[in-house]
């Protein structure tokens, strides 16, 4: 539940976003540092329809990982665009309360399914039923899978901490991060995220435009920001509780949003943002913390994923002249250094 709170106060944030910003999504030729390679049509059955897509994961071979909340649907597809499989744990265990957030890939090994509920599932790579999740696992705010298949996860409050788990969701250790300037909204936004390399561990809360950079014994190593003037800094916290006061500050909510933070790259870090008065934007860093592309202030949310070179942008369709509307896809982007 409270991870749908969360959800949910990102939702209410984003569309107040959308309805105050006057820009809408820029054309692939506006963007510096990003050239379009090809869109991609998700090849489904006439009778398969995608609610929404809430999450993408893309291994390097290009095949993805599609979660479908509302339509309670999580779905592979390879890098054309063509069904490969239906990832759905009920075939495996009739019953199972199915309300899927993310599916990600854990290398050439296996697939992480977190859900709502029971916590997750577990499957191949080719879409077969693996098992379930370790009966210790819950559902951390943000999690990555490094190269070596092991999950990390953020936490927060009462704790505030990294925990670092195997293949099935087992915790194998933690360490404490500092609690956020602003602990009630970190709470709330689903914004934010982190990355876990093999080699650093990379994360951010929602309401704070600043990358936390630790080293995998837990030694802080350094926090990336780039200052400028697009970034806005939030004066207040949230309430702590769910009331008319609440819902209020967050319509009212003043202050630049991290709403993603993405490996781009084995060298690179890009981060995207979201402030209600100025547009959305992103910024890549080098993994020492040096700027190294950026545009802010750019109209609306852009990319669902990135990594390996490439970034993903989600299209949505008009309804066609025979009154459907299409499924979504994905416009793909090559990052170009400059």
């Amino acid at each position: 539940m409270v991870r749908w709170i969360r959800l949910s106060c990102s939702l209410l944030f984003s569309t107040a976003l959308a309805s105050s910003l006057s820009a809408q999504a820029l054309s692939p030729a506006v963007l510096k540092y990003f050239q379009e390679v090809k869109t991609i049509v998700l090849d489904l059955p006439d009778t398969l329809l995608i609610g929404g897509i809430e999450h993408l994961d893309v291994d390097a071979s290009g095949r993805m990982l599609v979660t479908d909340p509302s339509g309670d649907q999580v779905f592979l597809f390879d890098s054309t665009g063509a069904l490969l499989a239906n990832l759905d744990p009920r075939n495996c265990h009739p019953g199972f309360e199915f309300s899927p957030i993310s599916a990600m890939f854990g290398g050439d090994e296996f697939i992480f399914l977190t859900n709502a509920g029971p916590w997750g599932y577990r499957f191949t790579t080719d879409g077969a039923c693996l098992g379930g999740v370790d009966r210790d696992f819950s559902l951390p705010s943000f999690m990555d899978i490094d190269p070596a298949g092991e999950l990390y996860g953020i936490e927060e409050g009462p704790f505030w901490e990294v925990r670092r788990m195997d293949a099935t969701g087992k915790q194998l250790e933690s360490f404490s991060v500092p609690q956020p300037k602003f602990p009630n909204a970190s709470s709330r936004y689903a914004d934010g995220g982190i990355v876990a390399d093999g080699t650093h561990i990379f994360y951010a809360w929602g309401p704070e435009p600043i990358i936390m950079k630790y080293a995998l014994d837990g030694t802080p190593v350094g926090r990336i920001r780039k200052r400028d003037t697009y970034f806005q800094s939030a004066r207040q916290d949230l309430p702590a509780e769910l009331s008319p006061a609440f819902f209020a500050a967050l319509r009212n909510w003043k202050g630049t949003i991290t709403s993603s933070v993405y490996e781009l790259s084995d060298q690179t870090i890009m981060v995207q943002y979201i402030d209600r008065d100025r547009g959305t934007g992103y910024q890549v860093f080098s993994k020492d913390g040096g700027l190294v592309a950026e545009e802010l202030g750019i109209g609306s949310r852009f990319f669902i994923h990135a990594g390996f070179g490439f970034a993903y942008g989600l299209v949505h369709l008009e309804v066609n002249e025979n009154g459907e509307l299409p499924n979504p896809r994905f416009r793909v982007y090559r990052f170009v250094a400059p």
